[in-house]
């Protein structure tokens, strides 16, 4: 029994870090992005920090460390603790089994909710491959949406088609075709999947706020091909006849009229790529010091296990 007292505590740790993590980041995150919408770009990096934050308390919890000496790693300093210390540590589990009901509780609130997400996730569409190429079908309400992450389809409301300009065609095509340039439904995927580990709404929020941004690269992509003007005006055009779901790559999905607006009074800044070399450089960098400050957070972690006692 006791040697399972521990992983059970690490789930805990893990499960609380990163949501704690995500209700603090997400909201706040957020709103600087509605007020700087260049900043919005940044939203997967700001969507993975939890799992860092939760990668760092799960290294720290399982591999013990002194900071007072060292700092040392591996350094189990069990002997040398005032009696009654609760510690983290694998050769010693039975010293945190007073923190086991607190665990199970924190693992029943905040797992099931998580299971359920990536249950979501996985049954998730590949796509068929069409791409751009339109798929015309009966849909619920008027909208064209790519369908699929890994092998998207661009699928089109055939009302909708049918009801539509040459040009109004030709200007949908192209912002779908610069979703696809940007690997978006990829990015989208994985947003969902990061942000899965914090509070519903924010995460939500958070991927909305990256969507409009999305969507507004795209537009910029768009414009170099059909004209910002005639871009703007098949945006409206279509928009009086359907919306795209909340959280969809589609052709009238985002904040419309700052879509509209940013053609039309702005210069549309050219079309970044949804994620690039630099974000997977601070991503990494974030994990190497995350796993650096190993023996710190470890004893950090083990004061606030004793604090709540």
């Amino acid at each position: 029994m006791s040697a399972l007292v521990l992983p059970v505590l690490v789930i805990a740790l893990v499960l609380s870090a990163s949501w704690l993590a995500a209700a603090l980041i997400y909201p706040m995150w957020t709103a600087i992005g509605w007020d700087r919408p260049r900043w919005s770009r940044a939203a997967p990096l700001i969507a993975a920090l939890p799992w860092i934050v939760g990668l760092a308390v799960l290294v720290a919890a399982v591999l013990p460390g002194d900071p007072h000496h060292g700092p040392q790693l591996l350094a189990c300093h069990c002997s040398t603790s005032q009696p009654g210390w609760v510690h983290l540590c694998p050769h010693h589990p039975e010293q945190a089994i007073g923190m086991l009901p607190l665990a199970l509780l924190v693992i029943a609130l905040l797992l099931p909710g998580r299971l359920r997400a990536w249950q979501r996730l996985i049954s998730e569409p590949l796509g068929t491959g069409t791409g751009a190429v339109p798929t015309l079908l009966s849909l619920p309400s008027p909208g064209a949406v790519l369908v699929g992450w890994w092998r998207p389809s661009l699928v089109i409301d055939a009302g909708l088609w049918s009801a539509l300009s040459s040009d109004d065609r030709h200007a949908l095509v192209a912002h779908e075709r610069a979703h696809l340039a940007r690997r978006d439904p990829l990015v989208l995927m994985a947003m969902r999947l990061l942000v899965s580990l914090g509070p519903k709404a924010s995460g939500h929020a958070l991927t909305r706020l990256w969507l409009d941004d999305a969507e507004r690269s795209a537009d910029a992509r768009a414009a170099d091909e059909v004209g910002a003007t005639n871009l703007a005006s098949a945006l409206v055009r279509c928009a009086r006849l359907g919306l795209a779901p909340a959280h969809a790559l589609g052709w009238t999905g985002g904040q419309l009229e700052r879509r509209v607006t940013a053609l039309l009074d702005e210069s549309p800044r050219a079309g970044t790529p949804a994620v690039g070399a630099a974000d997977f450089l601070v991503i990494g960098g974030a994990v190497l010091l995350a796993l650096a400050s190993t023996p710190w957070l470890h004893h950090q972690l083990e004061h606030l296990l004793n604090a709540s006692l």
